[in-house]
């Protein structure tokens, strides 16, 4: 009875301490925190020549991915789709097409583009555009005036600046697994021996 009271915790704690390095090696890119809050009828549409320019800082070094909430309405938005991402001098730094048909309404989607290396604390701009698309076939971006730990400054939208912006989530290409894997025990500890 014994033996198997002591093979039942080995194996729980095995699980509980052993699974998140296992998972945690891997993953393909980190958040750098969650999406702040927004308003869901403070929007901007985007069509034609109307784009929207958001600038950030990066909270994360080898920025990979930017998450964001975007609207479809009805899924009429069938054109391209661009999202670029330039340093604050305006050189181009990244650039991706995706089709307006990839776009549920109201979804949050990860925009994955090659890692940049040393970005961060550094600040970018990134913009969203839909050349190809009419006033009736808009997408549109949701806005927020809390930007939290995503690293938000402000936008400009129509030939205005403002400031806040779409709430973003940014994600980074992990050092190392060995690098992952302390991220994820750190954070756990520090998480569990807060609450004590």
């Amino acid at each position: 009875m014994k033996k198997i009271i002591w093979f039942t915790v080995l194996t729980v704690l095995g699980i509980v301490f052993v699974a998140p390095a296992i998972l945690s090696a891997a993953l393909p890119m980190i958040p750098a925190g969650v999406q702040p809050g927004y308003n869901p009828n403070m929007r901007l549409s985007i069509y034609s020549d109307r784009v929207f320019v958001q600038k950030f800082t990066s909270k994360i070094n080898n920025l990979t991915a930017i998450g964001l909430s975007i609207r479809n309405p009805n899924l009429k938005n069938q054109s391209d789709v661009i999202f670029n991402i330039y340093n604050l001098d305006g050189t181009l730094l990244r650039g991706i097409t995706i089709s307006g048909r990839n776009l549920e309404d109201g979804s949050f989607i990860k925009l994955v583009f090659p890692p940049i290396a040393d970005s961060l604390n550094k600040e970018y701009l990134f913009s969203l555009s839909t050349p190809g698309a009419g006033a009736e076939e808009t997408i549109e971006v949701f806005l927020t005036s809390m930007p939290g730990e995503s690293g938000i400054i402000d936008y400009s939208y129509d030939g205005e600046t403002h400031s806040g912006g779409t709430p973003i989530v940014l994600y980074g290409k992990p050092e190392s697994k060995l690098a992952t894997i302390t991220s994820v025990y750190t954070s756990w500890l520090s998480k569990l021996l807060l609450h004590r």
